[in-house]
This record gives C-alpha cells, structure tokens and sequence, in this order.
C-alpha cells in the first residue's frame, strides 16, 4: 500500500514555507509566543508534485499568503524590528 493509501497524518515543522507547500495538504502559521495556531492554509495543488511546481502561480499565490502572515505576526510580536 502507498502512503496515500493509507491516509496518515504526519506533523512536519519546518521554516522553509516551499518545502512546506510541497509536501503538506495544509500548512498552518503559528503565532508568536505563546505559539497558537494563527491560520490554516490549505494546499490545493495537483500531486506529485516536484520542484516544477515552484513557477506555477497558485503555488506562489499561496506562497505570497504565507509570506504576509507571517510577517504580520513577526510585525505584532516586535521580531520584525
């Protein structure tokens, strides 16, 4: 069986917001401290997806999203400064 198959949920954390939308079916945004979930982003992009994908414009869309999120959060907590 593959592991599409069989429908396993998976937590991967990681600060590389590409890598995230290549790999997840929802990448969430965490707050500054305390760390809360600050928003739920989900992935609808085609699988398999590869390093191709990184030109196509829904990918860089949901990319910009992230982006400003997370800087918005960095601009509420003083770690932009």
């Amino acid at each position: 069986m593959s592991g599409e198959t069989l429908k396993r949920t998976v937590i991967f954390i990681t600060h590389d917001i590409d890598e995230a939308i290549l790999l997840a079916d929802t990448v969430y945004v965490m707050s500054a401290r305390p760390g809360r979930i600050r928003s739920r982003n989900p992935v609808d992009l085609p699988r398999p997806r590869d390093v191709d994908m990184l030109t196509d414009s829904t990918f860089n869309a949901l990319r910009r999203d992230i982006l400003r999120q997370i800087r918005e959060e960095a601009g509420r907590s003083g770690a932009g400064h």
